[in-house]
């Protein structure tokens, strides 16, 4: 599993970086400006777009695949993450945090509160060789899922489009 990369370095390099600019308000207000794009294109607030993989899931329901639920999905995007992508979607459901992903029945699955349905489309933005060898590599969920018939593609193309977080993130516990 990938570790975080913020240390105290880090930190106080950033900090440094604050004090320097403080002698001019704009490169003070540009850089506050900067570090706000980012926490927000982090957090899932905006569209971004980079290289990576689009996954597609059909249904094929039959006795021997039975159908796509929401532990499948879970077991993709836990393994994207693993590989490094820096940001994914389940049919435009921008994953994050906070996501939750449910199964509701045999017909629809919910992420995000939205119901979707099959074919489920995720989008990653990563490594797309990473990506897609943790997916397919033996013992990978989509190379587990493909072993008992579901019809799965991966594809590379050179730009991956994802959309941002349009729910609301509300907490409880944090102040």
């Amino acid at each position: 599993m990938k570790k975080p990369t913020h240390n105290t370095k880090k930190f106080g390099a950033k900090i440094q970086e604050y004090k320097d600019k403080e002698q001019s308000d704009m490169e003070a207000s540009e850089l506050v400006k900067n570090e706000l794009q980012q926490a927000n294109t982090i957090l899932g607030n905006t569209d971004v777009e980079g290289e990576g993989i689009v996954i597609t899931l059909r249904e094929t329901n039959t006795e021997e695949t039975g159908i796509i639920n929401a532990n499948d999905l879970l077991d993709i995007v836990n393994e994207l993450k693993n590989a490094g992508a820096e940001a994914i979607s389940i049919n435009d459901e921008r994953i994050i945090n906070m996501s939750y992903i449910a199964f509701i029945s045999d017909t629809f699955i919910k992420v995000n509160g939205q119901r979707i349905v099959a074919p489920y489309i995720i989008r990653a933005i990563g490594n797309p060789t990473y990506l897609e060898s943790a997916l397919i590599g033996n013992g990978g969920p989509v190379d587990n899922m493909q072993k008992i018939g579901h019809d799965i593609t991966i594809e590379k193309p050179n730009k991956v489009k994802i959309l941002k977080y349009n729910g609301e993130i509300k907490t409880k516990y944090i102040e």
